[in-house]
């Protein structure tokens, strides 16, 4: 049942005393938080910035807010500001100079599993074209890159997005 249930219902349950029900927003993000800032960081720190990103959301969950944004915008910008953070520390760089630094290997866990109902031909078509994109994003100043990975990847509207960048909303969308 708990697949059925709204993250503001998992919310409300926890915060009335259900403390396994944090668990499950855990699994629904996990994996879309892990391709967001893999994409941003790399595959190997993405699972640091995830953890790191939910052990602030614990702490902080019973101060979340649905009228303000909804849990995924709340959660997405605990990533992002995070996956920020994190990188500052390791590379004791400014944020616009890691675009450089980021890694040539950034394909999401997604596009390294096969699909097995593809043809060898097709199966390599894929990889490549998953190469040519991570390639193009790579050379994208970061807000670029953040902008289209959100709408894309995750499908969020350009409202949803401009609430986790703290970005006006024409900003947003011109830099889609």
């Amino acid at each position: 049942m708990a697949e059925f249930e709204t993250d503001e219902e998992i919310i409300h349950s926890y915060k009335d005393g259900n403390s396994e029900k944090f668990n499950l927003l855990v699994e629904r993000y996990t994996k879309p938080l892990y391709n967001f800032t893999a994409r941003l960081s790399n595959k190997s720190d993405a699972s640091d910035i995830v953890q790191e990103s939910f052990v602030k959301a614990w702490k902080n969950i019973r101060r979340f807010d649905e009228t303000k944004a909804s849990f995924k915008t709340w959660i997405f910008t605990i990533a992002k500001n995070t996956t920020t953070d994190f990188l500052r520390k390791k590379k004791s760089l400014l944020f616009t100079d890691l675009e450089k630094e980021i890694g040539d290997s950034i394909i999401s866990f997604e596009e390294n599993i096969p699909d097995e109902n593809l043809l060898p031909d097709d199966y390599l078509q894929k990889i490549q074209d998953a190469e040519v994109l991570n390639n193009t994003l790579e050379k994208l100043r970061v807000d670029y890159r953040e902008v289209l990975i959100l709408h894309y990847q995750e499908e969020m509207t350009f409202e949803e997005i401009g609430k986790i960048l703290s970005k006006p909303l024409n900003t947003v969308k011109s830099q889609h």
